[in-house]
């Protein structure tokens, strides 16, 4: 019998702050980052349904991921009908992505968030936080996991790049 190839399953969750946006321009990069290296991705939010963007309409200066998203009908359906983190089961994933969340990430038990994240970190999965300029990380919940933070334009991408690689390198360990 063939062995199936692996399929590395990652979730992205989008966090709207305290009146702090995300935006396609966070959201477009990693998401094709991570269905154009074969991972399949699911989205949610603390909620589920649509999440609050910034913006929609046409920008001069819109990167091609942005200009493919708003281009793409499924892209588009999967970000207005996004899970809830009850929804989520961690067996389910090999890494999570989350986006717009800054703030103290352990105090956050009223959205489900910290342990959204903790759930990950102890089941020793990677996580990355984008951006990550506000997150105050303490090591009470980082269990097994890995967590990676970010804080550019670029951060996006980047870390959407290394926890694929980081997944497969994972899987392919003995």
């Amino acid at each position: 019998m063939t062995e199936m190839p692996f399929i590395p399953r990652f979730v992205i969750l989008i966090v709207e702050d305290e009146g702090e946006r995300v935006g396609l321009p966070w959201i477009a990069p990693a998401y094709y980052a991570f269905r154009d290296m074969g991972v399949e991705v699911a989205i949610a939010t603390p909620l589920g349904g649509p999440p609050i963007l910034t913006t929609l309409r046409t920008t001069a200066g819109e990167s091609s991921a942005v200009e493919r998203f708003k281009a793409d009908r499924n892209a588009r359906d999967e970000l207005a009908d996004t899970l809830s983190l009850d929804q989520i089961v961690v067996e389910d994933f090999d890494a999570a992505f989350c986006i717009g969340f800054s703030g103290r990430i352990w105090a956050d038990e009223d959205r489900a968030v910290a342990a959204f994240v903790r759930s990950f970190l102890s089941a020793g999965k990677p996580v990355a936080l984008v951006p990550g300029r506000y997150s105050l990380v303490a090591p009470e919940g980082a269990g097994a996991g890995l967590l990676i933070l970010g804080d550019s334009e670029a951060s996006p991408l980047h870390a959407a790049r290394a926890l694929v690689h980081l997944v497969c390198e994972m899987h392919a360990a003995p």
